[in-house]
């Protein structure tokens, strides 16, 4: 994103504060360790995917994309499951809030995004969205937990009022889907979790190490730490609100 409330602290900031809190031994693994995976991944790279997770009874490959390095992180999974129901749908009848998904392959649907600038991206606050229509399917890719949280002033409720001004947006029969690292932003896994944000349907991933996610029970995933180090979830959340038809 190209606005400071989206901007990730640089490296050396990171470093520094892991330093304060965990101390240099701690710190100098977790890199360490960084490292070698992401040399270990580059070949596969090539082919773009290297191996399977599961989810909701559906088979995935992991993406292993050099765009912010997926296999390191929750793009590794997030990705091929919102593409996947992306390629369902008509491309005139999607919208993706938080320009994402184009970064891994080129699209046809609606992108909004209120921060970056690229062709094709109509840059809009989630909550002025008026005037677009109707959609059979809305995704929005490691978006939300943004909202409100990495903007000034900070509004932690904003990230559940867009979730239902999205779900506003679904023609009768339509799905919204979301993908939600835990840990990043505290009070919208609360409201997740406490149902104050509504979910017709939650599934949930965790990573066990590498570029190995396990499906688990939603439960399992809310006190999965964020690492703030290197900017990647150990638990995802993928909600899912379907409009009903009639």
């Amino acid at each position: 994103m190209t606005e400071p409330g989206y901007t990730p602290q640089s490296m050396p900031e990171r470093t520094r504060r892991a330093l304060a809190a965990r101390g240099a031994r701690p710190v100098a693994g977790d890199l360490a360790r960084w490292g070698s995976s992401l040399i270990a991944g580059l070949p596969w790279t090539l082919a773009r995917s290297h191996g399977d997770f599961e989810l909701g009874g559906h088979q995935y490959r992991y993406l292993f994309d050099r765009h912010k390095f997926t296999w390191l992180t929750e793009r590794a999974v997030e990705v091929p499951v919102a593409q996947a129901l992306v390629d369902r749908h008509a491309a005139d009848r999607v919208l993706e809030v938080g320009n994402v998904l184009s970064h891994y392959r080129a699209q046809q649907h609606m992108v909004v995004d209120k921060y970056e600038q690229a062709p094709g991206v109509l840059n809009r606050d989630v909550l002025e969205l008026d005037g677009l229509g109707e959609f059979d399917l809305i995704v929005a890719v490691s978006t939300l937990e943004h909202v409100g949280w990495d903007e000034s002033p900070r509004d932690p409720a904003k990230a559940a009022r867009a979730v239902a001004a999205l779900r506003s947006l679904l023609a009768p029969g339509g799905l919204l889907a979301i993908t939600v690292p835990i840990g990043y932003n505290r009070a919208f896994d609360a409201a997740l979790r406490s149902g104050e944000v509504p979910l017709d349907r939650a599934l949930a991933l965790r990573r066990d190490g590498g570029t190995r996610w396990r499906e688990v029970a939603p439960a399992a995933v809310w006190s999965a730490p964020y690492d703030f180090l290197l900017y990647r979830a150990r638990g995802v959340l993928f909600g899912f609100i379907e409009r009903p038809v009639g």
